[in-house]
């Protein structure tokens, strides 16, 4: 199998309590940022590391369209991955202005329930 036809989903992850937390559709946005993410060897110990973090690009029409999620369910999807830590928000775009949202992928949801857990959340729209 070419290394293009796989995504990497860390064994701890879908144990953590952060994961238990997510809804299918949630669980299915998540599958998908994991999925356009570029990852790179680095260093000696040939570690990991997410090439585009910051710079993944998903948008309300592009989900919409290939998984039937309505825009309020992406949304929520989105508040959802941020509050618990799988993803951040890079750029926050507008769509009436063409501006695509940037996002990138975390580990916070390596700490969440535990004191070091750092919060955020998405920008609410105006």
């Amino acid at each position: 199998m070419a290394s293009s036809d796989g995504m990497f989903i860390p064994r701890r992850m879908h144990r953590s309590p952060a994961f238990q937390k997510l809804t299918a559709k949630s669980m299915l946005v998540l599958f998908e940022f994991l999925y356009r993410r570029q990852l790179v060897k680095v260093g000696r110990r040939d570690r990991w590391v997410t090439k585009n973090n910051g710079e993944i690009v998903l948008t309300y029409a592009e989900i919409t369209a290939k998984f039937r999620i309505a825009r309020s369910t992406f949304r929520n999807s989105i508040d959802q991955l941020v509050k618990l830590g799988f993803i951040d928000i890079a750029h926050h775009g507008g769509g009436m202005m063409k501006d695509s949202s940037k996002y990138g992928i975390s580990e916070r949801w390596r700490e969440y329930g535990k004191e070091e857990f750092i919060k955020k959340s998405r920008k609410k729209d105006n």
